[in-house]
């Protein structure tokens, strides 16, 4: 998950939050200040709207001490972290490349359960001495409330949950086969998945009772994710070992931007389709022209365009290193193009497309 909205750079890591943070912070401000204003009618509305922004503030530092837990062990243990996401009820944390060991994994996995639990203890002994401003401490109970839930959630032990990630990282330790580990986590997720949705169904159909709608939709992101996961492990097994070089597509001289697009295709046109090709302009490659682009122009319009106009602009995504390892371009943000554009010492010396990683993947 590559968007969302950059809060900055902590020690040259990407802090990145998903609008899932913002939204159940906005829903936690809102359900406190109802509540305020129910169990202490007598508060000033300015006021139980403050602390309500306090306690939505607090929550979303929560999350971001979460993961920066995992970060900060990952720097600890020799590893490079090059992104941090948040997410409603935790998050991820961008490493380069995998986990060296199962020790690194399963010590960067509990940090974060570990660390909010902690959270939770600090709340509330806050709320405890709070006694002064009642408004104040109910509000932070619920945030203390709200870190043991991401603790004890994310503890349970499915893949790609900080439990199954310390679950895979024991078996790993025990089998030495991560893929078998992998699997298992993975499948430990699904089956968590459907017992929450089974469990939450049952009781929002017998109890009516409205919280366990969260536990359906928590069911679901687990057994998604799980999926999801799983198929991005199995992914950066197969590509272990392998850089971009490997994979690229070898491409002739770029295309000059002022070519019309009839004669790129008269000249370039392999078979029934064009393959993606480098568009150069004032010596630089700004973007690449292929079957995408050419779709969005008739037959008549091709032969008055130019690739400039035509082609799809690059940006520092989509443009790597003949040497990359393919695991690390994995863990990239996302390209514009959905190409990459390989490079040798600034010279453009291939293209990768969707095509040519399914080869990989497939074979």
């Amino acid at each position: 998950m590559n968007r969302g909205i950059r809060l900055g750079r902590i020690d040259g890591v990407e802090i990145v939050a998903d609008l899932s943070v913002f939204v159940i912070a906005a829903a936690m401000v809102w359900v406190l200040y109802l509540d305020i204003g129910i169990v202490y009618p007598q508060t000033d509305p300015a006021l139980a709207t403050v602390i309500a922004i306090i306690a939505g503030a607090l929550f979303i530092f929560s999350v971001l001490v979460h993961e920066g837990s995992h970060a900060v062990m990952a720097k600890r243990r020799g590893l490079h972290v090059r992104r941090i996401q948040l997410l409603a009820f935790g998050g991820y944390t961008k490493i380069e490349g995998k986990e060296e060991s199962p020790s690194d994994e399963f010590m960067i996995s509990i940090a974060g359960p570990v660390a909010s639990l902690a959270m939770a203890g600090i709340f509330w002994l806050i709320a405890a001495m709070s006694v002064g401003v009642p408004e104040l401490q109910s509000s932070l109970y619920f945030v203390a409330f709200a870190n043991l839930f991401i603790a004890l959630f994310n503890l349970l032990p499915g893949f790609p949950l900080d439990g199954g990630r310390a679950l895979r990282a024991a078996i790993w330790h025990f089998t030495g086969d991560r893929v078998k580990a992998t699997n298992i986590a993975v499948t430990s997720g699904r089956i968590l998945g459907w017992i929450v949705i089974g469990v939450s169904t049952v009781v929002a159909l017998t109890a009516f009772n409205l919280w366990a709608l969260l536990g359906i939709i928590l069911g679901w992101y687990l057994l998604r994710s799980a999926g999801v996961a799983g198929r991005r492990e199995q992914i950066l097994v197969q590509v272990d070992g392998l850089v971009a070089g490997d994979v690229m597509r070898k491409t002739p001289d770029p295309v000059p931007g002022e070519m019309l697009v009839g004669t790129v295709v008269d000249l370039f046109q392999i078979g029934a389709r064009l393959r993606s090709l480098p568009v150069e302009i004032d010596g630089r490659i700004r973007g690449v022209l292929g079957e995408q682009e050419l779709d969005q122009l008739s037959p008549a319009r091709r032969v008055s365009i130019r690739a400039s106009a035509a082609m799809a602009k690059i940006g520092p995504g989509d443009v790597v290193d003949v040497r990359m390892p393919l695991d690390a371009m994995a863990t990239r943000p996302a390209g514009k193009t959905g190409r990459f554009v390989v490079v040798d010492q600034g010279r453009t010396v291939g293209i990768i497309e969707g095509a040519d990683l399914e080869a990989v993947v497939d074979s």
